[in-house]
């Protein structure tokens, strides 16, 4: 259960970078238009987006599966360190596209990008759900 919370916090908060740099892109302007309105701009966020959509995806049926009482071990351990990966990448290119500003305290993904590598070390490290998962796999 642990694992799973955890995913589903990772999730939340890589949607949530998602949305305030969404936001951000919109409101930014350089060159006299939106750098939303930029096609590199444009596939950073569709990537994003697309990731987290599909993290999230995953974690909702596990947490069906997970009320339904099924061994979800496995899969609860690739949710986890992928999903907690995916939150540090999302982090990343969201301070990217927030430029110098998202360096700055003022700005929450800064704190945003400070605070999210944590989730792939507790409640076990990457390299331990890759090791849950080889195990399950019988390597």
């Amino acid at each position: 259960q642990e694992r799973l919370v955890l995913a589903i916090g990772a999730i939340a908060e890589a949607q949530r970078m998602v949305d305030i740099t969404l936001d951000y892109v919109k409101q930014r302007t350089a060159f006299g238009r939106p750098i939303g309105k930029f096609q590199n701009t444009q596939f950073k966020i569709a990537e994003m987006a697309t990731q987290v959509k599909i993290g999230d995806t995953f974690v909702k049926q596990l947490v069906q599966d997970h009320i339904s009482g099924k061994d979800i071990v496995t899969e609860v351990s690739m949710a986890k360190w992928w999903i907690s990966e995916m939150a540090k990448r999302v982090a990343a290119e969201c301070l990217h596209l927030h430029g110098g500003y998202g360096y700055m305290e003022e700005y929450e993904i800064a704190r945003r990008y400070r605070d999210i590598p944590v989730a792939s070390i507790y409640a076990g490290t990457t390299e331990i759900m890759k090791t849950i998962i080889a195990k399950k796999l019988d390597l």
